[in-house]
């Protein structure tokens, strides 16, 4: 909503929420604004967390090109919030009719519609970024005699741009989450926020932050808090509209990342209620389902989605898992590679590609991919899981122990309890108090309301390394009860070793041949 000035020659557009950060820094300095205090004069009819404040101080240093570990105008000062640097003046422009022209910039270079203009509120001038920063003059058009931010900015924004700018941040944001890259989707986030902050009311943008927020819980690692964010976003948009499908659908999503499934499975149902041949409704359908074991039902709910889009990589993703849950490894393949031909650099299809290659045995070979992966998307840390597994599986356990110091130090609540889980699996020796710490976060997971398989096979796993195998027992039947159909991964788990001979055991693998062949 403004524009910087450099060498009072060159304007350079800001985004709307990086030039209202500007200002507020500008109106404090020299003094610390807190991060509360930004949170609650930046966003201040929506929730959002420090993470988010932290990424628009990072997109507005680039602007300025300011450094962040020897700042020259923006300063962190930690624990207690942000300050700018240079010494800043105050000036009031007497003539309250002016205006200007402004590109209503995003961190998209999204320009306004139809060519509207919008008022300039605040104008940030540089005498001399060239070298260093000494004056930061702002000229402000007031309409009273104070020099603070007016306080119907929010009100004369949503004015000004009642024509659809709304519209467009929104069907932006859109875009870049349907990119499915991790930086896409922090600008998907911002950009829904900032539909959002122009129009309050607008059910469908809280839908899309609510996907952005699972996604990036999902896909890249995004902070635990996320999962909280994307339900409560999903709340909103259902609450604003009752009738839109994708409320229900981005619901779905959001409990399917908490670990609630048959929620996820009614919200998405709901989602196809309202709207009929809902692609991306009917995909996640096809994906829960098949996490639940319930293979026909995943099928049916894919093809229906790949006949409402053809064309759809993350649909045609979602086919090859069926396909590879039900030991169809050649019609998997073909599925996959066309989603790969779609999106070559789609995180989920390539380790979907590593996964298969472990349920099949093919441990040598998962190795190699995932160390290819990693050597073209350093520190991902879905491949960095998929190769401590393999290790894990190869029996090389020191090398499966490294690999999961980078899951533990993740900010990702869930990462870094698989990687607390993986390094307990891959160590020798273990204490009780190792022990009881997983025992508690995986029971606390199912005591939640978790119907992951997953869950309950790591608690099988822990146990069975423990000799527990009364308690294993119950854990893995309760893992297949829940859809557990990977038989090559708990058969070829060097955990369950001892009880590979044991009748039981036998019975229970028999059990998972049985329900896959039901599927077919």
């Amino acid at each position: 909503m403004g524009t910087l000035v450099r060498l009072q020659t060159h304007e350079v557009k800001l985004p709307w929420l990086s030039y209202r950060l500007l200002c507020v820094l500008c109106h404090s300095a020299p003094g610390i604004v807190s991060q509360q205090a930004l949170i609650e004069q930046i966003w201040p009819e929506i929730v959002v967390g420090d993470e988010t404040l932290k990424q628009r101080v990072k997109l507005l240093r680039r602007v300025l090109d300011d450094n962040a570990a020897s700042p020259t105008y923006i300063e962190a000062i930690r624990g207690r919030g942000y300050r700018l640097l240079p010494h800043v003046e105050v000036t009031a422009i007497p003539d309250p009719s002016l205006s200007i022209r402004l590109d209503l910039a995003t961190d998209t270079h999204v320009s306004p519609a139809n060519g509207s203009s919008y008022p300039l509120y605040w104008k940030i001038t540089s005498l001399s970024l060239a070298c260093i920063l000494s004056v930061l003059t702002c000229i402000a058009i007031l309409y009273s005699s104070t020099h603070t931010i007016p306080t119907s900015i929010s009100e004369t924004l949503a004015a000004k741009i009642s024509s659809g700018f709304d519209n467009v941040l929104y069907e932006n944001g859109l875009d870049y989450y349907h990119r499915y890259r991790a930086e896409d989707n922090k600008l998907a986030i911002e950009l829904f926020n900032s539909a959002i902050e122009i129009n309050p009311n607008m059910a469908k943008a809280y839908a899309g932050l609510s996907d952005a927020y699972s996604q990036g819980v999902f896909q890249f690692n995004g902070p635990a808090k996320w999962q909280q964010l994307a339900i409560d976003a999903a709340y909103k948009a259902i609450a604003l509209d009752p009738n839109l499908a994708q409320g229900y659908k981005s619901l779905g999503l959001a409990y399917y990342n908490r670990g609630w499934l048959t929620k996820a499975i009614s919200a998405n149902l709901k989602a196809v209620q309202k709207r009929v041949n809902y692609n991306e409704a009917m995909s996640n359908l096809g994906f829960i389902y098949r996490e639940m074991g319930q293979l026909k039902q995943a099928l049916h709910w894919i093809d229906k989605a790949l006949d409402a889009n053809p064309s759809n990589s993350v649909s045609m993703l979602h086919k090859a898992q069926i396909l590879f849950a039900l030991g169809q490894y050649t019609k998997a393949d073909n599925w996959l590679n066309k989603a790969l031909k779609l999106q070559p650099d789609s995180l989920l299809a390539n380790n979907t590609q590593g996964a298969s290659l472990l349920q099949q045995g093919l441990f040598s070979q998962a190795k190699t991919h995932y160390q290819n992966l990693l050597t073209r998307y350093p520190g991902q840390l879905a491949f960095v899981e998929g190769l401590a597994r393999t290790h894990l599986y190869l029996g090389e356990l020191e090398q499966a122990r490294t690999l999961t110091d980078k899951l533990i130090q993740s900010d990702n609540r869930q990462v870094r309890i698989k990687g607390e889980l993986l390094y307990y699996l891959a160590s020798s020796e273990h204490s009780d108090e190792q022990l009881a710490h997983l025992e508690t976060k995986f029971k606390h997971e199912l005591a939640q309301g978790s119907d992951r398989a997953s869950d309950s096979l790591a608690l099988a796993q822990i146990y069975a390394k423990n000799s527990e195998h009364s308690k294993s027992y119950r854990y893995l039947i309760q893992a297949i009860n829940q859809g557990l159909l990977e038989k090559n991964l708990v058969v070829l788990d060097p955990n369950f070793n001892a009880l590979k001979l044991e009748a039981s055991f036998v019975q229970l693998i028999d059990e998972m041949d049985n329900q896959r062949a039901q599927q077919q």
